[in-house]
């Protein structure tokens, strides 16, 4: 049973007709293993009951989908059962029939890595959308299963043998290329999902940001245009932001006249390689520190020649880094050879600590320059 397309799986009983008839199919596989395999698959009875089982193991996935779709029986355990029930039916048929020396083991090795392959991606992308299967999916299962079970019929036993393992093999050469066309496009489209994803949530934390930017000033557009009034240039430095805080402030019309530019130094290496953190310190004691933030700061000011230098360090989740608790963040804005640094405790989601450390920096990065220029007035 699969998800409809922008469905979800209803909070309905484990234990219906769809999932029994999953269950059922994974029970079958065995049995149809030990058919096919009978007798070194000589014994033309078994290889009938071979593809009987086979056959009606099959149906089995057509009916359970329309049952749970139809009867909004749709479960997590459906959703999860029903594509390995899947997989196992034809891997079983794949190695069984490459045993016999009916499919050769190249077909069934670029076939079981190809389903294998994109059945653990669905899992991995799940977090960002629903891949529901498409057309050229179905139109490969359906090539598949047709040519695995011809050739697990006795077709030595069938008039002109030849002629029924050609259609089969025939089958079976462009379900291969189906399966192999449909896995690159379904990998392109998880790419695209997770892009999309990642996008949108940027936006959404770029955004928030900007809300709420501004305990100092009106906003980033403020602080772009004070960076702008003294003539000063700015460059960000960031870890667990990943480039927020410069999206952020070049999200304002005219911010060209006063970003310089960013490094996004999510990797340990990189901020010692990029931006010159001592790698003594960051070995000793992680990248989530004070002084690894001031490093930053003062290094993004060097590399880019900046007059101001913003750093972001932290952990946004989802679990703890090098010890380090979810929410720990460290901000850091570099202006004149000082560096002011402040740590944050915060909580809430991954997206919600990001952006709240985008509030965080440029609101620093207000009151450096906001305070030192009070500081050069009469």
């Amino acid at each position: 049973m699969t998800l409809a397309p922008g469905g979800a799986p209803t909070a309905v009983s484990t234990w219906n007709l769809p999932n029994g008839l999953t269950m059922l199919r994974i029970l079958l596989v065995p049995v149809y293993g030990v058919l096919l395999l009978s007798s070194d698959g000589t014994d033309p009875a078994m290889r009938w009951w071979a593809a009987v089982v086979f056959a009606f193991a099959t149906l089995t996935d057509r009916i359970d989908g329309d049952l749970a779709r139809s009867r909004g029986l749709v479960t997590n355990f459906g959703v999860i059962a029903d594509p390995i029930a899947d997989k196992m039916l034809m891997s079983m048929a794949f190695v069984g029939l490459s045993l016999l020396g009916e499919v050769w083991w190249w077909v069934t090795i670029v076939v079981l890595v190809r389903e294998w392959a994109i059945t653990v991606l669905r899992f991995f992308v799940i977090r960002h959308g629903v891949m529901p299967a498409g057309r050229g999916g179905k139109i490969k299962t359906v090539l598949q299963s047709l040519g695995l079970f011809f050739f697990s019929l006795p077709l030595a036993t069938f008039p002109e043998p030849d002629v029924w393992r050609w259609g089969a093999s025939t089958l079976l050469a462009i379900a291969v290329v189906v399966t192999v066309g449909t896995g690159l496009d379904i990998s392109m489209k998880a790419l695209r999902l997770r892009q999309t994803s990642e996008r949108a949530a940027m936006k959404r934390a770029s955004r928030a940001a900007q809300g709420r930017v501004g305990t100092r000033a009106a906003g980033p557009g403020a602080l772009v245009q004070a960076l702008v009034d003294r003539g000063l240039t700015v460059a960000t430095a960031e870890s667990l932001t990943g480039g927020l805080v410069a999206a952020t402030l070049t999200e304002v019309p005219g911010s060209s006249a006063t970003v310089r530019g960013a490094i996004v130094a999510y990797g340990t290496d990189v901020k010692s390689e990029q931006l010159g953190v001592d790698t003594a310190l960051l070995s000793a004691g992680g990248p989530v520190q004070a002084e690894v933030a001031r490093q930053m700061a003062a290094g993004i000011c060097r590399v880019l020649d900046a007059d101001v230098g913003i750093s972001t360090t932290g952990v946004a989740g989802p679990g703890p880094q090098d010890g380090v608790p979810v929410g720990t963040v460290f901000v850091a804005v570099a202006h004149r050879g000082t560096v002011t640094v402040q740590e944050l405790q915060l909580s809430g989601s991954r997206e919600t600590i990001r952006a709240a450390s985008v509030v965080a920096a440029l609101d620093l990065c207000a009151s450096r320059v906001t305070e030192e220029s009070v500081a050069d007035g009469p």
